[in-house]
């Protein structure tokens, strides 16, 4: 049956009407053709097949390549017990494991949109992989690591990754019956590489032409001497720190940066005659000085394989003694030993991998029989009590600090594991600056990066089998401990949950420097191709967020709270407000004679240098007994569908907040022009980095205030599948919000309006 070019654009467009995304583009493609009329129905069938299968290939970045492929592979949708999903290929490349697919029946078309410029809705990073199973028609299953293979045909392919989330696949429907042992062959040897030139980010850097612009970032990154002595001067203690370069070829330690601040009083010499007597040579190197002179030191344990004992103590006591010297102090400065006060390594690592068991169910059954002793199971990982030690270590140590008034010393084994918790946690409480988004990033080059937290080993990047004991997540932890403030003092950072997490993802995507490397000597010498006759290898910073997310998705960082309380116009409007407020309601009491004291903070009554947790000098006081702390379900629990709620939870809380915010910026503004003695001259409204302080009409805020479908696990939700939508009559997506607002969106708004 022959058929014209009108009629055979009209089948196409019937039968790919569920995929409207290519149904224009296939249009084009047929136009384009000549040689249409007289194909008959195979040949028009064939003609799509084939050009569909043209289409279905991943997006691939600057030196990524497809390794290997699989054909009519079926993607289950989350806890659908296998009988719901999606067909499509996959395809893995040397960056990631990518599932393509035009099939979009299985799930609503709202909560679609891809969120990261980088990867998209089905693409999960190699370096994301913690587990890979294969499962047997038989139903056995298998855990495969590196140097392991399957001979047998694999039904089941299980995904567990280091975000929580599980992605099942089935090879049932593949036509090729050898093609998915050799797909699983070769992803398993690529997802676990033996050594970091084998990472992507080796391809990535030597094909990415990235220029100084791309590459600029505003966050210092602690690697010349100027990020430094700009970080002294900032704390005022520019006469008795110095900025060190004995370390600029590595030829004193590996584990530390090419510069670091010591005491003024100490010469290179000082510094190279001692540093054998501690382990890895890590001597003692400054963190901070608070506003009242007394300092943050840390450094490693004292290294008991010399012979040498007397004459190194006799250094230490030296080294401790110019430190006492750089404090100002009367009295030695105080050595707290992390071994005595936080958990170990060993102790976070296996309360994690309980954790991960707990939050990891891949089925409903599963997740209903959890949900009966949920709160003993997560009793029993004992996740919450190392939040608990982390933050009671960190509080005793800011308390020496600012009550004592003595320097403090954090003394550990390694120096560059919980070390660079405690002291990033005790200048996040010290210190409003670290309190933003700008200074949290700056903290974690400076106390995490620069100082030699090995990332690629506590992530698990490289030698899944040699160091999978060794994979400890203490960044992760001291990550929940920065929530845990922001829960307690929710108006204090300026950053959002929401930013938390995202830096978490971000760790593990693989392709940028700030998380791959052990050390900064590590890091100089895979950029610099190991030695090898090639150009010098750049990569990008993590905290270059615009390479992953548009402004838009970026606004989700901003803390509202934060905003409204440290803007000085509106905060000075809402505590004129707040007073006018107060003394209406104790003139209502003195009439009834109930006219009390001051008010209680915790159930007692506080000084008046301290409320809410904050005293005179902006330091927080956390709250660190286990009872008082939650778990970060965003994190934890967000790829949990039946734990989701529906138009609910912290995101609907989140988003009035924005809402709110943007009226009284709005209100704030109209009560400027009504002070103007002229209005006819206009005065632009003030724009928030909140998601309704964009313009609504631009096709990207367009775009996600429709298709975003609001549940607790916004911004990371995956969408609705059709079983939940017959759940709910209603699942609303962010532009419910703006639905008979009185926001106005014009440049400027007049007295008159």
């Amino acid at each position: 049956m022959a058929h014209s070019k009108s009629n055979f654009i009209s089948y196409i467009s019937q039968s790919v009407s569920e995929i409207p995304s290519r149904k224009s583009s296939f249009k084009s493609y047929i136009e384009n053709t000549d040689e249409i009329d007289g194909y008959n129905v195979e040949q028009v069938e064939e003609s799509a097949s084939e050009f569909f299968d043209m289409e279905l290939q991943p997006n691939l970045q600057p030196g990524e390549r497809v390794i290997g492929e699989a054909d009519s592979v079926l993607k289950f949708v989350p806890y659908s017990d296998g009988k719901q999903g999606m067909s499509g290929k996959l395809c893995a490349t040397n960056f990631k494991l990518s599932f393509v697919t035009a099939d979009r029946s299985s799930y609503d078309s709202k909560g679609k949109r891809q969120r990261n410029k980088l990867l998209d809705e089905d693409d999960i990073p190699l370096t994301y992989i913690d587990a890979i199973y294969h499962v047997t028609r038989s139903g056995k299953r298998k855990k495969l690591s590196q140097g392991t293979t399957t001979s047998s045909r694999t039904e089941i392919l299980e995904i567990h990754c280091k975000d929580f989330r599980i992605h099942k696949f089935s090879f049932k429907f593949c036509v090729n019956k050898t093609q998915s042992k050799q797909f699983i062959n070769v992803l398993v040897h690529h997802a676990f590489p033996t050594k970091d030139s084998l990472l992507f980010s080796h391809e990535y850097a030597r094909n990415t032409e990235l220029t100084g612009r791309q590459l600029l970032c505003e966050v210092p990154m602690f690697d010349n001497i100027h990020d430094w002595e700009e970080e002294i001067q900032r704390c005022k203690c520019m006469k008795n720190w110095r900025v060190a370069d004995v370390n600029i070829s590595f030829e004193m330690s590996q584990s530390l940066p090419q510069y670091f601040v010591v005491p003024s009083a100490l010469m290179n010499a000082d510094l190279q005659r001692a540093a054998p007597q501690f382990k890895d040579r890590r001597i003692p190197t400054w963190c901070y000085t608070h506003i009242n002179g007394n300092g943050l030191v840390r450094m490693s344990a004292q290294d008991d394989n010399s012979d040498q004992t007397q004459l190194q103590k006799s250094r230490d006591s030296r080294m401790l003694d110019a430190v006492k010297v750089a404090g100002n102090q009367r009295n030695s400065p105080k050595v707290i030993d992390m071994a005595e006060c936080c958990p170990s390594c060993r102790e976070v690592q296996e309360s994690f991998a309980k954790l991960k068991k707990l939050c990891m169910s891949d089925t409903e059954r599963e997740f209903y029989v959890q949900d009966l002793t949920w709160y003993s199971s997560l009793d029993d990982t004992k996740w919450l009590q190392m939040v608990s030690k982390c933050l009671s270590a960190s509080h005793n140590v800011a308390d020496y600090i600012v009550t004592n008034k003595r320097t403090v010393v954090i003394q550990e084994q390694s120096g560059c594991d919980l070390s660079c918790l405690v002291s990033s946690v005790v200048q996040i409480l010290l210190d409003p600056y670290y309190r933003t988004q700008l200074g949290f990033e700056a903290l974690i080059q400076k106390e995490w990066v620069r100082m030699g937290h090995p990332f690629q080993r506590n992530l698990g990047l490289v030698g899944q089998n040699e160091s999978e004991l060794e994979q400890v997540p203490i960044f992760l932890l001291y990550l929940d401990c920065v929530w845990q403030l922001l829960q307690q003092f929710p108006s204090s950072f300026e950053f959002t949950e929401t930013y938390l997490t995202t830096v978490w993802d971000t760790a593990h995507v693989g392709i940028f420097e700030t998380f791959l490397f052990n050390n900064d000597h590590q890091k100089v010498a895979f950029l610099k191709g190991a030695g090898k006759n090639i150009r010098q290898f750049r990569l990008p910073s993590a905290w270059k967020w615009d390479m992953q997310f548009r402004a838009e998705d970026l606004s989700f960082f901003k803390n509202p709270l934060y905003v409204i309380t440290h803007d000085e116009e509106l905060s000075e409007s809402l505590t004129e407000l707040r007073q006018m407020s107060v003394l209406g309601r104790c003139s209502q009491r003195s009439r009834h004679n109930t006219l009390t004291g001051p008010p209680k903070v915790n159930g007692s009554s506080k000084s008046s240098t301290v409320q809410n947790g904050i005293d005179q000098y902006n330091v927080l006081t956390p709250l660190f007994s286990a009872a008082s702390l939650h778990l970060w379900t965003q994190c934890f629990l967000r790829w949990q569908m039946p734990a989701q709620i529906f138009s609910g939870g912290t995101p609907s809380l989140y988003l009035q907040q924005c809402h709110m915010v943007e009226e009284i910026i709005q209100l704030q503004h109209k009560a400027n022009q009504l002070q103007l003695k002229n209005t006819s001259a206009g005065m632009f409204r003030p724009r928030s980095d909140l998601i309704f302080g964009h313009d609504p009409d631009t096709p990207n805020i367009t775009e996600l205030l429709n298709s975003t479908v609001l549940t607790s696990s916004f911004p990371f939700t995956p969408g609705t599948s059709s079983k939940d939508q017959q759940r709910f009559t209603f699942t609303p997506t962010i532009s419910t919000y703006m639905r008979n607002t009185s926001l106005d969106f014009d440049r400027f708004l007049d007295a008159d309006d």
